[in-house]
């Protein structure tokens, strides 16, 4: 392994523009506040960029790299991810991510469905090296373990970029015209009926249902992303550049985590707008904490994702950690759980996000007629909304979102989402405005951008 200290930045933010004009650069962003607790998850940041392979998936999943050309296969992505990765593997490390694949996987990538999607089912590139920002001890890193020959050429250069004040001057963002929505609240209000008779005619427990949203750009949605961390502050933001497109993502949410075989995951089902005043403030988050409805949804998720994790994790090594949990976010109170469990050893982590995925968070319980349902009442695929966006690491390790609060910028044309869980206590005009409220930082942050 190969490592090199850099100047510590609270805000790196600083070091992905260094490398944002290479090929395929990706941040993940913990949105690090100096000025608030320490938090677990607002430890490390990981910015790469340059990767020896990349892997996309559009009906075939296609590995691409300058030794071996193109080559194509009909084999389930992630399992062609695990063939790919298992030529590198080592032995587990302190360092959260020491090289490996970073990228997204679609909501629509283990699903049937009719829908186009707006971008690939998956893309992840295999990358050599990174920079590692540890925000507790206020360290920051190069490190590789120099699988590729080309990193050794890139080495000098990536050291000379980051030794060095580079001035970098970006296109402005514009928003051009006003947002679109594709639901009304009277076509909201017809489906939410639809998924209320499937309720109570005992098709499901649980649906989560969303809108989209489209609004007309100019310029570089990376000022755009700037703006959002600043607004957003959540703990599993995001920013990934391809050649076709970017991804802005906002998440609070973590999907699963992996490491030296402990495997977590953190749903979050239960929401309340933050208040204007302390005191209303104080009270949302209380309605919320104490609410049995919410309760009620978010123990079903939790209850999901129990059986999820057992068919990866050793038998009995499933438990709920955390139940019922309130954590505040700039524009909503959450209620979040944690569950654990311990990887069997003839399982793996690709396997493993493969048979919890999508989050059943962002489905409904059960999923499999959840998806369906979901299939069925929306008119729009989601493509990166409620997939993830995750790492696997050389040394074993592996840490996923919900890429909730997430935008696509393509065409000139930036795309988000928003939706919330319908249950037999559910009433449609406070689910219609919870989806509102979710999207409120999203819709904040682009008043800034209006032309």
């Amino acid at each position: 392994m190969k490592i090199k200290e850099l100047k510590y930045q609270s805000d790196s933010s600083s070091y992905f523009e260094k490398i944002k004009h290479l090929d395929w650069p990706v941040y993940l962003d913990s949105c690090y506040q100096k000025d608030k607790p320490h938090s677990e998850f607002a430890r490390f940041d990981i910015i790469t960029a340059e990767p020896f392979k990349k892997i996309s998936c559009n009906k075939r999943v296609t590995v691409l790299s300058d030794k071996e050309g193109k080559q194509e296969f009909k084999k389930p992505s992630l399992e062609v991810l695990s063939d790919v990765m298992s030529k590198y593997l080592l032995p587990n490390n302190e360092i959260p991510f020491v090289g490996g694949a970073i990228g997204y996987c679609s909501y629509e990538l283990n699903l049937e469905t009719s829908k186009k999607n707006l971008i690939d089912t998956m893309k992840m590139g295999i990358y050599d090296w990174a920079i590692i920002v540890d925000h507790f001890r206020e360290k920051s890193y190069i490190v590789s373990m120099l699988f590729d020959d080309q990193t050794k050429d890139l080495w000098p250069k990536l050291e000379s970029l980051f030794s060095k004040d580079v001035k970098n001057i970006y296109q402005d963002f514009i928003i051009k015209d006003t947002i679109r929505a594709n639901l009304s609240f009277k076509n909201y209000e017809k489906k939410f009926n639809n998924i209320m008779n499937y309720i109570n005619a005992g098709d499901c427990y649980q649906i989560n249902l969303s809108k989209k949203f489209d609004v007309d750009t100019e310029g570089d949605s990376w000022n755009l992303y700037k703006k959002f961390r600043d607004v957003n502050k959540s703990p599993f933001m995001a920013y990934l550049l391809y050649d076709e497109f970017e991804i802005l993502c906002g998440s609070p949410e973590r999907f699963i985590n992996s490491k030296n075989k402990k495997v977590t995951t953190r749903p979050i089902k239960g929401t309340r707008v933050r208040g204007k005043t302390s005191n209303i403030d104080e009270k949302n988050a209380n309605e919320l904490l104490n609410s049995k409805k919410d309760q009620s949804e978010n123990l079903m998720i939790v209850d999901l994702l129990r059986n999820d994790l057992s068919i990866n994790c050793e038998v009995g090594s499933v438990k709920v950690d955390e139940l019922f949990k309130i954590e505040s976010y700039p524009n909503v109170h959450h209620l979040v759980s944690t569950i654990s469990g311990i990887l069997e050893e003839d399982s793996n982590n690709f396997k493993l996000l493969s048979d919890s995925f999508p989050g059943g968070s962002i489905t409904g319980a059960p999923k499999k007629r959840a998806t369906e349902i979901i299939d069925e009442q929306e008119e729009h695929a989601r493509d990166l909304y409620c997939g993830s966006i995750c790492y696997f690491s050389f040394d074993g390790s592996l840490d996923s979102n919900i890429a909730i609060r997430s935008m696509v910028h393509l065409n000139k044309k930036l795309h988000f989402y928003s939706g919330g869980g319908i249950t037999v206590g559910s009433n449609v005009k406070d689910e219609y405005q919870e989806i509102e409220d979710k999207a409120e930082n999203i819709k904040q942050t682009l008043n800034f951008f209006k032309e």
